[in-house]
């Protein structure tokens, strides 16, 4: 599942992008994109510790991306917030599954994930860009 805070960091990092130029502050990010303000320095610091953002302080100082936006993934961004991709229980680390080694339903569970992954793995930053741009979006 795609939590709220995944989704706040993939909207940050899209302002970032929108702003490539220049550095943002969390405060314009906040703003931007509707995020709630006390959320968005655990998820900066998240991202910055994965290396998709670059912080500055002092005067001028803000928010930047790390790499180029065409290199960063979705999937990067979503394993920088929870981790590896978890949709279903019974796909989690060492769950005791009753209904194994039976179970119908593990191999579909495990194609769906890996569909998801690979999407998001071929989703870059720079995508989300474009497509925002073509519809003259500038939200």
């Amino acid at each position: 599942m795609i939590t709220k805070k995944t989704d706040y960091a993939i909207r940050a990092l899209w302002e970032l992008a929108r702003n490539s130029n220049c550095q943002v502050t969390a405060t314009q990010i906040a703003h931007r994109q509707s995020i709630p303000p006390k959320y968005l320095p655990q998820i900066m610091s998240e991202l910055s510790r994965a290396g998709l953002v670059i912080s500055s302080r002092g005067f001028g100082g803000g928010l930047k991306l790390g790499r180029q936006s065409r290199e960063i993934t979705l999937l990067d961004i979503i394993e920088a917030i929870q981790g590896k991709l978890q949709l279903f229980e019974c796909k989690t680390a060492k769950l005791e599954c009753i209904h194994l080694p039976d179970c119908g339903l593990r191999n579909i569970f495990s194609q769906t994930i890996a569909t998801l992954e690979s999407k998001f793995r071929s989703t870059r930053l720079s995508d989300l860009r474009l497509s925002q741009s073509a519809r003259g979006n500038n939200a």
